[in-house]
């Protein structure tokens, strides 16, 4: 994405922003026969040139270009060409002679014009005098006599420090002819770099043409690269910045651009070829054949047979490492030839493609999935089918989108790829841009049955919380079954068993982890693994499971005791064993020093009956949870006014009630029922002693409707009724009713009421 903001933007400036002028400076050089002249041109400028005659123009389709004229007769006379002109664009060529000129684009950006000799027209018969025909150049001048006149020259121009002794004379010596070749070498380069205008002479003395040396060495490649001088123009883009070095670790990673065949359509008769002239005479292989053979296995995916083959060679290929670790990528073997593939992603080419296959870092694959992924069009069309898949995948686990969805399309085009893989894929891509119901959707409709399908699948559903058919899930499992040596099958088991246990099938979740378990090795990733399954599946009882189906888990099987389960696990499991009544499985489950471990100690020893214990346990501890078992536990011990406000704080009514009634505190009973029951018939009677119910009922029924307030009351007619109250007892409604002796009688029965309830409150709780 980055790189279309980028390229847009760029064309937008180049359409919108006004085009600056750009200079072109032509330059030339002598050779023998003819006379060259360069055009440096902004690539894709058109040109057109005159065809006949002694004054030759040539158009430059560009009205921006500005010509400049200073470099062109610097290395060369005016035999051919005798003078140079710009009008506008247009560059205007005057000749000395009929010289043919023969002009071309060598490259997109560079335009050669060669002034050849005029042809030979036979005797001169026309009484004019004959013209002295020019000396032949020499074609090939002796470098070291022209480093000696430039080393002289330079001498010359310093002052003398001092007067050296003459040495004495010493017997000639015979050349080496290594260092004769080298110097002829250095001598061509550094007389094309001087012809180009790469380099100036430190001295200005005068060099004529026989002095310049034209052309490169005959074999550049066996030249020392630290003493070859490249220009510009040696470049594919001129315009473009120089490419840096490559790291260290990249030597040699450019044999993999080489070496690997582009075509392997006709394999059987290349194959064939490259057998027959393997071995030569003395039955010894030919290097340059065995490296095409290796390159053709390996473009064709045969990564065991080219390791054989690279492994037999009597002396080391070059890249050796990086084609050993091409042929590992392509057997899925993990060597050291591969792990340093992996550390190539920066080396360009087939390297940086086949280093995300062998395990590079992601976020280093991330920063460079564009370039990526155009370096992947470029491999032949056989290894792209066979790393496609892969790549692809690589790329979108990266969060390289753009770029896996470049690939994925490349893919689509290819005859190879079954149309189960390509939906795949587009199902990881989907999943990868937050559309996984796209992606459930396309693999429901195009996607196939293969371990990686599935897999994706069960992970779609797990993503999704969304149910999948029990079916579905039963081929899922038999097909983990055939996979279990393979590492898609334990992945594709533990999507199965996860899926059952958030669906509620915890038999069915129990039994498909003792299948696992019995597939897996003991190792240590694989306890850690089988732990957190088993995690997951008691956890999802624990909070979702009937009460029979928790008690008959626990009582069919031991795993629930494994220290291995998490302490969230083991609290929730405890929790619902002691509302079963289970306390001593939910004992062995709470072992943890603090915390809700011990609330749930507590809890367990109030259940056994042990209300000292839970309160020693609970300690200073002031959580809810923790609270609610302290009040319980007082209210266990008797001090039921204690556990009464402790029920009130936590909002738990019904059990501050009932401890407030057994303490006696009738204002308390008041309060928490007030919002429960009819004030106007229970309210005015729970707030005094027993034994004032029938006077304040009586008091209530007789009043007439609309009376005042007790407040402005008249004072009651105590002669018309003995039972009334005087003026002195109006306070206190219970004194007249307690002149019959109704009041103690009444406290008498309560209190024992109150005391036979206590002697059997531990029959009823238990």
């Amino acid at each position: 994405m980055a790189l279309r903001h980028a390229l847009a933007s760029a064309v937008c400036l180049l359409l919108g922003a006004p085009a600056a002028a750009q200079i072109v400076t032509p330059y030339a050089g002598e050779h023998d026969s003819f006379t060259r002249l360069v055009v440096p041109l902004p690539p894709g400028t058109g040109w057109s040139l005159d065809p006949d005659g002694r004054t030759r123009r040539l158009t430059l389709d560009a009205e921006t270009l500005r010509l400049g004229l200073d470099r062109v007769f610097r290395r060369i006379p005016r035999d051919r060409l005798a003078s140079v002109t710009a009008d506008g664009a247009t560059l205007v060529l005057e000749l000395a002679c009929d010289c043919p000129i023969r002009a071309w684009e060598e490259r997109p950006g560079l335009l050669i014009l060669d002034i050849s000799d005029a042809p030979d027209q036979g005797p001169d018969i026309s009484p004019l005098p004959a013209v002295t025909p020019r000396p032949a150049l020499p074609r090939r001048p002796d470098p070291l006599a022209a480093a000696r006149a430039a080393g002289a020259a330079l001498a010359r121009s310093r002052p003398a420090l001092a007067v050296a002794p003459t040495p004495a004379p010493t017997e000639p010596t015979e050349a080496d002819e290594a260092l004769q070749r080298l110097g002829q070498d250095l001598g061509a380069i550094l007389s094309t770099a001087l012809g180009q205008g790469l380099l100036d002479p430190a001295v200005e003395a005068p060099v004529s043409a026989t002095q310049v040396l034209s052309g490169p060495p005959e074999d550049p490649a066996g030249f020392p690269p630290n003493m070859r001088i490249s220009s510009v123009l040696d470049r594919a883009d001129p315009s473009r910045m120089p490419d840096p070095p490559p790291p260290q670790h990249c030597a040699q990673s450019d044999v993999l651009d080489t070496i690997i065949a582009r075509d392997v359509g006709d394999f059987d008769n290349r194959f064939s070829e490259l057998s027959r002239a393997l071995y030569g005479e003395f039955d010894q292989p030919d290097p340059q054949v065995l490296r095409n053979l290796a390159g053709l296995y390996l473009a064709a995916g045969f990564g065991a047979e080219a390791r054989a083959l690279i492994d037999a060679a009597e002396t080391p290929l070059d890249g050796q490492d990086f084609l050993l670790g091409m042929a590992d990528i392509l057997e899925d073997r993990s060597t050291n030839s591969r792990l340093l593939l992996a550390q190539s992603l920066d080396c360009g080419g087939a390297a940086s493609v086949l280093a995300v296959l062998a395990g590079a870092e992601q976020d280093r694959i991330r920063e460079q999935a564009d370039s990526i992924a155009l370096r992947f069009l470029n491999l032949p069309d056989s290894l792209q089918d066979i790393f496609g898949l892969d790549l692809a995948t690589a790329l979108i686990e990266a969060g390289a989108i753009d770029a896996a969805r470049v690939v994925a399309e490349r893919l689509q085009r290819s005859p190879w790829i079954p149309a189960a893989q390509i939906a795949l894929i587009e199902a990881r891509l989907d999943q990868a841009r937050g559309l996984p119901r796209d992606a459930i959707a396309r693999l429901d409709h195009a996607g196939g049955t293969d371990p990686d399908t599935v897999t994706t699948r069960l992970d779609l559903a797990l993503d999704t919380q969304e149910p999948l058919d029990p079916g579905y899930l039963a081929q899922a499992e038999g097909l983990a079954a055939t996979e279990r040596s393979a590492g898609s099958g334990p992945d594709m088991m533990a999507a199965v068993i996860r899926l059952h246990a958030r669906s509620g099938a915890h038999i069915d979740a129990f039994a498909a982890l003792d299948r696992l378990e019995t597939w897996m090795p003991e190792t240590g990733e694989n306890r850690r693994m089988i732990a957190d399954l088993r995690d997951t599946v008691w956890s999802a009882l624990a909070e979702t499971g009937t009460d029979f189906a928790l008690t008959e888990t626990v009582l069919a099987r031991d795993d629930w005791r494994d220290p291995a389960l998490s302490d969230t696990t083991r609290e929730i499991l405890a929790a619902r064993l002691l509302d079963l009544g289970l306390v001593l499985p939910a004992r062995d489950l709470t072992t943890g020093p603090a915390g809700q471990a011990r609330v749930l100690q507590a809890r367990a020893a109030l259940e056994t009956g042990d209300p000292e214990g839970a309160l020693a346990l609970l300690g200073d501890d002031d959580s809810a949870s923790a609270a609610q078992v302290r009040a319980a536990a007082m209210d266990r011990l008797g001090d039921h006014a204690a556990a009464a406000r402790a029920f009130a704080e936590l909002g738990i009514t019904n059990a501050a009630l009932r401890a407030a009634i057994l303490a006696g505190d009738w204002r308390r009973v008041e309060e928490l029922s007030s919002g429960q029951t009819d004030a106007a018939t229970i309210g005015p009677l729970l707030g005094r002693d027993p034994g004032h119910a029938e006077i304040v009922l009586q008091q209530e029924t007789t009043a007439p409707a609309g009376a005042p307030d007790s407040d402005t009351a008249p004072p009651p007619d105590t002669e018309s009724d003995p039972l009334a109250p005087d003026a002195s007892l109006a306070a206190d409604p219970g004194a007249v009713f307690d002149r019959l002796g109704l009041v103690q009688r009444s406290s008498t029965l309560l209190s024992e009421s109150a005391r036979l309830r206590e002697a059997l409150a531990p029959l009823i709780t238990e």
